[in-house]
C-alpha cells in the first residue's frame, strides 16, 4: 500500500495490493498466537500436582517443556499456567478449610485409629487439630510433649500449633498438630482435651514458653501432669532481667551454664549451686541491680516451674530450635 498526501493536504492511498508478501507469525513463533495455546487436562493436572510439592507454575512449565522436549510441544504458554494457578486460588480460597476437614475425614475412614477435630463458627475454620498413628506410637514411646504456637504469617491470620517430642536418639518427632485462630486460654483448654481424647491420657510433662494463656489450660486441663517451662525462654530473658553486664560477665556466664545446662546434677546441687551464684553476685553488684530485676522473688530462684528445669534438660536442649 502506498499513500500520498494531495493537493487538498489529505492522504492519498494511490497504489494497494491485496496480497500478503510475509507470513503473519513466523513457524517458530505460531504456538505463541492465543488461538493455538490453551489449558486441557494434560496441562492442569501437573500444575495442580506440583503445587502440593510447592512448586509455582513458572517452575511447573519449566518442568513440562523440558519432559516434552521444547516449548512448542507444550500447547501452552508461561503466562497461562500462572492464569490458571492463579484462577484455581481464587476458586480454592473459598472453599479451602472446607476441603482441608474433607481430606483428614476422608483419612480417618482409611485408618480407623486417625484423629480429627475441628471448631467451626459463622466466621469459619476456627480451630482443627489432627494426629496419624505415628504420631501415637510415638507418644505411647517417648511420652513429654512440647507445644508452642507460632506467628501469624499467613493469610488466615492463624496459628500453627506442632507438639513435639525427642525420641531415643534426641532426635525431633511429631505428636499432633493443630491450627487454632486465637491464644485464649479457652482455645487451649480445648485442644488439651481433644489430645487427651485421641491418645488416651495426658504427658507426664509438658514443656512451654511462658504464656500464661498456655499455663491456666494445663493446670485446668491437664493436672496430673509436669508443667515446665522452656530453657531457651529462660535463658532469653536473662539480658532483660539482670542487666547487659552482669550477663556479659565470663564469670557469671560459666557459673550460671555449671548448674543449668547439665543433665547430671541432683536437685539440691542445683539449688546449693544456684543460691550460692546469686549471693556472690549480690555482693558483686551491691544487691540494687539483681532487686530492681525481681530475681529474688519471682525468677529463677522461685520454687515453681523455673528452678525445676534441670529436670529435663536433655529434652530442652534437643527441643530449643523448634520452641
Amino acid at each position: 500500500m502506498c499513500v500520498k498526501v494531495n493537493a487538498s493536504k489529505l492522504y492519498e492511498v494511490y497504489s494497494f495490493k491485496d496480497d500478503h508478501n510475509h507470513y503473519f507469525v513466523t513457524e517458530y513463533d505460531r504456538h505463541l498466537l492465543l488461538s493455538n495455546r490453551g489449558m486441557n487436562y494434560m496441562q492442569e493436572q501437573p500444575v495442580n500436582a506440583l503445587s502440593a510439592l510447592n512448586i509455582g507454575p513458572v517452575k511447573a512449565f519449566n518442568i513440562m517443556w523440558t519432559l516434552y522436549g521444547g516449548f512448542d510441544k507444550v500447547g501452552a504458554a508461561k503466562t497461562d499456567f500462572k492464569y490458571f494457578k492463579r484462577d484455581l486460588n481464587k476458586y480454592i480460597s473459598e472453599f479451602d478449610a472446607e476441603m482441608m476437614i474433607k481430606q483428614l475425614l476422608r483419612k480417618k475412614q482409611c485408618m480407623p485409629n486417625f484423629s480429627i477435630e475441628y471448631i467451626i463458627t459463622e466466621d469459619g475454620l476456627r480451630a482443627l487439630f489432627w494426629a496419624d498413628e505415628d504420631a501415637k506410637r510415638n507418644f505411647s514411646v517417648f511420652g513429654a510433649v512440647s507445644f508452642n504456637a507460632t506467628y501469624r504469617r499467613n493469610k488466615y491470620k492463624m496459628m500453627f500449633v506442632p507438639f513435639t517430642g525427642i525420641d531415643d536418639h534426641h532426635l525431633n518427632v511429631t505428636l499432633g498438630a493443630a491450627i487454632i485462630g486465637n491464644e485464649t486460654a479457652e482455645t487451649y483448654s480445648w485442644l488439651l482435651k481433644v489430645f487427651r481424647e485421641a491418645f488416651g491420657r495426658a504427658p507426664p510433662v509438658i514443656v512451654t514458653d511462658q504464656d500464661p494463656a498456655m499455663k491456666k489450660a494445663i493446670q485446668d486441663t491437664w493436672t496430673e501432669s509436669r508443667h515446665r517451662l522452656c530453657m531457651w525462654h529462660i535463658m532469653d530473658k536473662l539480658t532483660a532481667k539482670v542487666g547487659a553486664t552482669i550477663c556479659n560477665s565470663t564469670d557469671f556466664k560459666k557459673r550460671l551454664c555449671a548448674i543449668m545446662w547439665t543433665d547430671s546434677i541432683l536437685p539440691e546441687q542445683f539449688e546449693s549451686g544456684w543460691a550460692t551464684m546469686i549471693l556472690t553476685l549480690l555482693i558483686m553488684s551491691g544487691c540494687s541491680q539483681f532487686i530492681r530485676s525481681g530475681y529474688l522473688d519471682t525468677g529463677l530462684l522461685s520454687r515453681g516451674v523455673h528452678v525445676r528445669a534441670y529436670t529435663y534438660l536433655v529434652l530442652f536442649r534437643e527441643l530449643e530450635p523448634f520452641i
